[in-house]
């Protein structure tokens, strides 16, 4: 007889890990950033927002935008095990962060868009 837990087990994992992430820059500042969420891999999600918002040369918090220079350093100031339940009803929460992402990676398509038009308009056609 199969055990009905370990069915849901494997279907959907039963917590979220949630990231605090505050950054710091190079003026004293510091202000907390959306909380990043994953199912698995948390500490891989931020590393890749950092390197996103590295690239992009901006971050973006609220309605201000830091060139990435003025950056100092962003760190995880704690992390937390939420489960799934309750993950869904602070869902409104957790959207922002998403939207955050969706944002940096307009701002890093744009610049590479424009470069690629840049260097289109500077060849000679054929």
């Amino acid at each position: 007889m199969a055990n009905p837990s370990n069915a849901k087990d494997n279907n959907e994992p039963q917590v979220l890990l949630i990231a605090q992430v505050r950054a710091h820059l190079v003026t004293g500042e510091s202000f907390d950033l959306l909380p990043i969420k994953h199912d698995q891999d948390v500490e891989s999600e931020v590393e890749s927002l950092v390197e996103s918002w590295s690239q992009s040369g901006f971050l973006v918090h609220g309605r201000f935008i830091y060139p990435w220079h003025q950056v100092k350093h962003v760190e995880v100031t704690q992390v937390e095990e939420m489960p799934m339940e309750l993950a869904h009803q602070r869902y409104p929460e957790f959207y922002g962060a998403e939207r955050a992402r969706a944002q940096e990676d307009f701002w890093r398509t744009r610049g590479q868009t424009e470069k690629a038009e840049k260097q289109e308009a500077g060849t000679p056609s054929p």
